[in-house]
């Protein structure tokens, strides 16, 4: 019975790890399509930048404080990409660290079988 125990004991430690993987992963991809978003606000950002520089220079109009409304847009959508991208680096880190040997030298010595 003991042999049947250890087998749902590593069953369920391994459906544990796939399923905080698979919650990783949809973090990850999450994160990625915010990113994707962000990216193209920027690019919408400098088509607005571009028609507020042209006007600028085809008019009498001063539109600084329009241009740099729309230049700290950009800054702060860079900044959020920026923080983005850390917080999927740091989960890929801590997946790393968990899946070095020394983590699974403890599911290990559990599993390892037992004389009786």
């Amino acid at each position: 019975m003991s042999g049947f125990n250890r087998f749902c004991n590593a069953a369920r430690r391994t459906a544990t790890k796939i399923t905080d993987r698979a919650g990783e992963l949809v973090d990850n991809a999450t994160a990625a399509v915010k990113i994707k978003g962000l990216e193209m606000r920027i690019d919408e950002q400098y088509e607005n930048l571009g028609r507020v520089i042209y006007r600028d220079l085809h008019t009498e109009e001063s539109l600084e404080e329009e241009k740099l409304r729309i230049i700290a847009a950009i800054d702060a959508l860079f900044d959020r990409i920026a923080e983005l991208k850390g917080e999927v680096a740091d989960s890929e880190d801590a997946t790393e660290e968990c899946e070095a040997p020394a983590c699974e030298s403890d599911t290990a010595a559990e599993e390892a079988p037992t004389e009786e």
